[in-house]
């Protein structure tokens, strides 16, 4: 293909990206959850805790917000290959290289010098994940930690569809799926298009869409007609998939 042809498929592909990340958001509407889900999984960025559901209306732990995170930013092989280290005592043993790699690469702190944190992600923990992986820095004083929030709206991570009070899995998708179109700090490179230009999905799969998880048969339910249930799962069982 002539440097004209590759021009041409590459502006194509951003067409398609931009078409992509323009559905509109609401943190209400399940079905519209599930579809960003699936969008998100059919470009490798995102799983559910099993082959039928997301399980998106429950709260995700600090554990599995950080691989969700890493999912997105494409690097999860990255961390389960690298040989990472962190200093928490509290991180179970499933999940350690994926601490390991945010630690080293500075995406986490932890809740202290050696606790990692049990309990459930917060918004403002998942943004701040989110605008640190987007190069924002707290440490050099380009937002707080503890209120990311101004700066996530700004960045475009921060959508009307999120939940900030009651953060749940869909929440995550909902960022994670914003943040795919928001532009990396300093330059005019968004997300998506770092994630194409480093291999993480092809174009075919990012113009295939929903139309080719219908056409594939994907076991995934888009639109559920009952109520999305609620279901507590260990933070350290390895079956949850985060």
């Amino acid at each position: 293909m002539g440097q004209i042809g590759k021009r041409i498929g590459t502006a194509a592909v951003l067409l398609v990206i931009t078409a992509m990340l323009a559905l509109p958001a609401t943190a209400a509407d399940p079905a519209l959850a599930e579809a960003k889900a699936l969008e998100l999984k059919l470009l490798g960025l995102f799983r559910g805790v099993s082959d039928t559901d997301f399980d998106l209306n429950r709260e995700p732990t600090r554990v599995e917000a950080l691989v969700m995170l890493i999912r997105t930013l494409g690097e999860e092989q990255t961390a389960l290959n690298g040989s990472y280290s962190h200093p928490f005592t509290d991180v179970p043993a499933w999940a350690d290289q994926y601490v390991g790699y945010a630690y080293e690469k500075g995406l986490t702190n932890g809740v202290s010098a050696t606790e990692f944190g049990s309990g459930n992600a917060s918004a403002a923990m998942y943004l701040t994940f989110m605008l640190r992986a987007l190069g924002y820095s707290d440490a050099a004083g380009d937002f707080s930690w503890s209120d990311p929030f101004a700066l996530a709206k700004q960045a475009g991570i921060l959508t009307d569809g999120v939940d900030t009070a009651r953060f749940l899995r869909a929440d995550v998708v909902e960022v994670s799926y914003a943040a795919l179109s928001a532009k990396i700090k300093g330059g005019s490179q968004t997300l998506a298009q770092r994630l194409l230009s480093a291999g993480a999905f092809t174009e075919d799969k990012l113009k295939g869409g929903l139309k080719e998880a219908a056409e594939a048969g994907d076991p995934v339910r888009i639109f559920k007609p009952e109520p999305i249930y609620e279901r507590p799962v260990q933070p350290d069982d390895p079956a949850i998939g985060e």
